[in-house]
């Protein structure tokens, strides 16, 4: 197309470099890589040969400042393969972050206003910026070339390699801006939250556009098109950074003396041990990881003394900073064996998953239904009378304000909630025992159901029965959470 001929004639004439002239032309990753290839699908390899730009200048890009230049990109992908801190990762896959100066931002806007006005037929003010952005054309580049080099695939989940590019000459090119729009500096310098820097890259964007700049000023101020420049951008560091891996699981809490989560109170600690540091001293080491830096959630929690039995609460480990990506078969069972060792929990369908599948730790999580067992007892021995009170099979509510044990650290409300089904047996062991199965809202405190709190909780089961009825064992026996997916390694 002569449209295209004539940009990418302009473009190369004020010395913007051959793949900056592809990302004004829309160009793709294959193109950046190929770019003999990119220009002669849009006719312009042999055109520039038989019409070469009037100014065409060997210089450094003005649009890039010699980021795409092939010597630069070697260095960087050899200093990649030949990391040390890369080595240490064992991660199936990569990543990639990139930094780059904003003064790139400032040349990109330069730019486009010069071809605003050279092309106004092409180019409007107020349509998107009409590059493919430098980041995303390097991004781009630079993974397909770190798989070869790395010879691993890129995903989101990989080690990260995370790129630092400086460049000397950004104080002095940002420094206009001031006489551009003083009153952008003026704010920052007001507003106490405000980064040390400059400009941030967010507010460069949302003060400096086409639509929000006066041209003329502007142009007093910058060069239009961006004046060319001996020096260029220079890598500052490379460093690594291992991904964040979540483990899930489903966990049984065998002993009655033991939190879910360390227990410190006024900095001394209450429980010797509790669920989270069982599982995180045997997980932390094969991610490479301190155990302190795990992080547990689970669906709901029992209190210290109660068990949880049947096919166990489902929990999540999020891993941050991982030297791992991925969990052999062989480690997770071996992970199951050695946390079992420990006598107080046992967990079973140790398995990654992915970070959008923790919804279902906390999806619905007042709507799903708890079953519980709990040993009751009363001061007398139990009759039939009392175990049909307490034979519900009809769903009904109560109120429950926030238990007196608890109040000190949850606020004072109170909340409606569902008793599903309650069933009452005699206990053979003892005439004064019952034993309750009982079906609730997820949130009830089955604790104050059964006594209830002083009047706190209505009704309870103190309340139907007419005496007093105080818990003396409570079990978790089901959590109504098809998730994770059931392995059955133990089956």
């Amino acid at each position: 197309m002569q449209e295209d001929l004539e940009l990418y004639q302009y473009l190369r004439s004020v010395s913007c470099c051959q793949i900056c002239c592809l990302r004004f032309l829309n160009g793709r990753a294959d193109d950046f890589l190929n770019v003999d290839e990119g220009l002669k699908k849009r006719n312009l390899t042999s055109n520039e040969e038989e019409n070469p730009p009037k100014k065409l200048r060997e210089n450094l890009c003005v649009a890039c400042l010699g980021l795409f230049e092939p010597a630069r990109l070697d260095a960087l992908l050899e200093q990649v393969r030949n990391s040390s801190d890369f080595k240490a990762y064992d991660c199936q896959f990569f990543n990639s972050s990139i930094s780059l100066p904003i003064v790139l931002h400032l040349r990109q806007l330069s730019l486009w206003l010069a071809l605003l006005e050279r092309f106004p037929a092409r180019y409007d003010r107020n349509s998107p910026a009409p590059d493919v952005a430098v980041k995303d054309a390097l991004k781009a580049m630079l993974n397909r070339k770190l798989e070869d080099v790395l010879g691993k695939p890129f995903s989101v989940h990989g080690v990260s390699v995370n790129v630092f590019f400086e460049y000397g000459g950004e104080e002095a090119e940002l420094g206009v801006l001031k006489q551009v729009k003083p009153e952008v500096f003026v704010n920052r310098k007001a507003n106490k939250h405000c980064r040390k820097e400059f400009i941030t890259r967010n507010a460069f964007e949302r003060h400096f556009t086409p639509t929000t700049v006066c041209w003329e000023l502007f142009r007093k101020h910058v060069a239009v098109p961006p004046a060319v420049q001996d020096e260029g951008l220079k890598l500052e560091k490379i460093s690594f950074s291992g991904p964040t891996v979540f483990l899930a699981g489903r966990y049984n809490k065998i002993s009655r003396e033991l939190s879910q989560t360390p227990w410190i109170l006024d900095g001394k600690r209450k429980m010797e041990n509790s669920v989270q540091e069982i599982m995180a001293k045997v997980v932390a080491p094969y991610f490479g990881v301190a155990d302190q830096s795990l992080i547990f959630s689970s669906s709901g929690r029992e209190d210290v003394d109660v068990r949880c039995l049947g096919e166990g609460r489902p929990f999540v480990l999020e891993i941050p900073y991982a030297f791992k990506d991925y969990l052999k078969e062989s480690a997770a069972e071996e992970m199951e064996q050695a946390i079992d060792a420990s006598k107080l929990i046992s967990i079973k369908d140790l398995q990654m998953v992915e970070r959008d599948e923790l919804v279902h730790i906390k999806q619905g999580e007042e709507d799903k239904r708890k079953f519980y067992r709990a040993l009751c007892v009363i001061d007398e021995p139990v009759t039939a009378t009392t175990l049909a009170a307490l034979n519900i099979a009809e769903p009904f509510t109560i109120e429950q304000w926030t238990p007196l044990r608890v109040l000190h650290r949850r606020p004072l409300l109170a909340r409606p909630r569902t008793i599903y089904s309650v069933k009452a047996f005699a206990s053979q062991a003892n005439e004064r025992a019952i034993v309750v199965d009982v079906v609730t809202q997820a949130g009830t405190y089955i604790k104050e159901l059964v006594h209830g709190d002083f009047g706190r909780t209505k009704p309870s089961f103190t309340s139907i029965i007419g005496r007093a009825i105080d818990i003396h064992a409570l079990d978790v026996m089901a959590i109504d959470l098809d998730w994770p997916k059931r392995l059955r390694r133990k089956e």
